[in-house]
């Protein structure tokens, strides 16, 4: 499939698409789930430069997001959240093509770029926030931050030797972004509270970094998710501090999916349901997170891909799961069609009517 890609984005899926047939299409399992981390925002200060597209990468415009929503709206039936919940629970059927509006991350800008659009074009949205924004001033996702601090400088004079269960995980130093997601797994095995001096002491080596955009980075607050919730769309939860799950502890991954649920019900005073993973693939989480999921009180919980297939070095790290067989755990591994800034509307059509799921499929990819 990485071969044809491109051939399949810019020829077939648009070929495809003008004929209005994957609209026809009823998406695997009858339902669909669209996901996205929020919106770029109109504010002159965010860095757009090449260095920073990577992480830019799962934003949107607000033009390309109200497109998306027009199109929902155009060939599926848009559902409420609450709607997949009593689906999910007491199995009742949804109306055929029926299609959710996940968000994860909880950016600010999901507040102040995307809500007004999906007022606008009337269309509920499952958020899913981390338990850092149950306070007044949570700053950024921590990953996001160290990424800044190690752009103003490098990390190979500091101590970053958290325990590595299976030997030391490779640095290179072919490029910021590699050497930053090789340091965002190291830091993952610590638990919250050792990870949060880690950078602290990160801060200080490095420096203050250039201010980025407030709206791009900076997570809602308590009051923002109320305000968020008040306006009619749900609140999920995506752990306490967004950490890559396969590599905590048991009792540090139990943690952060148990009370990340506590922590926001009790600042919205209401049931917190539905669950999202952090990265949401098989390579940052396996079979002990669907089994934590459930035992932390969640209706459901969700992917960040549209199937899942467990890797054989994650099944042999988590005891019980001894091969790399693909697995489906049912409402603890819901799939989500993850949007990317650069998928096009037919790409994007492909994707949700579950055809390039098919496709993956029917060539072994």
């Amino acid at each position: 499939m990485r071969f044809v890609s491109p051939l399949l984005k810019h020829a077939v899926y648009p070929a495809l698409h003008r004929t209005g047939w994957l609209n026809r299409i009823p998406p695997i399992g009858g339902y669909g789930v669209v996901n996205y981390h929020g919106l770029l925002p109109a504010d002159p200060s965010h860095d757009s430069s090449d260095v920073e597209k990577f992480l830019d990468g799962p934003l949107v415009d607000s033009q390309t997001f109200r497109k998306h929503l027009q199109f929902l709206k155009t060939h599926y039936r848009v559902i409420h959240p609450e709607d997949f919940r009593a689906s999910i629970e007491h199995q009742k059927p949804l109306p055929p093509r029926s299609v959710l509006v996940t968000c994860d991350d909880g950016l600010r800008n999901n507040l102040t770029e995307m809500l007004p659009i999906l007022q606008s074009e009337d269309v509920p949205c499952l958020f899913f926030v981390t338990a850092a924004s149950c306070r007044d001033d949570p700053g950024m996702l921590w990953y996001h931050e160290l990424y800044y601090l190690m752009r103003n400088r490098a990390l190979e004079n500091l101590d970053l030797r958290p325990p590595l269960e299976d030997g030391p995980l490779p640095v290179s130093s072919q490029n910021l972004q590699s050497e930053w997601w090789s340091t965002l797994r190291r830091a993952s095995q610590l638990d919250a509270e050792a990870r949060a001096s880690w950078m602290a002491l990160v801060r200080t080596q490095c420096g203050p970094p250039p201010a980025p955009s407030q709206q791009r980075w900076r997570l809602m607050n308590t009051r923002d998710l109320k305000q968020l919730s008040a306006a009619g769309m749900t609140i999920g939860a995506h752990t306490r501090t967004h950490p890559i799950l396969s590599l905590c502890s048991d009792e540090e991954a139990r943690r952060e999916i148990q009370e990340s649920k506590i922590e926001i019900e009790r600042a919205l005073g209401r049931p917190v349901w539905a669950f999202a993973y952090p990265f949401g693939n098989p390579d940052t989480m396996g079979q002990r997170g669907f089994r934590l999921a459930e035992e932390a009180g969640f209706s459901c919980a969700f992917l960040n891909v549209e199937s899942w297939r467990e890797p054989r070095s994650e099944s042999r790290r988590e005891p019980g799961h001894e091969n790399g067989a693909a697995q489906r755990p049912g409402r603890f591994a819901l799939p989500r069609t993850h949007v990317t800034s650069d998928m096009t509307l037919p790409e994007y059509a492909a994707h949700l009517s579950g055809f390039h799921t098919r496709l993956q499929r029917a060539v072994g990819a």
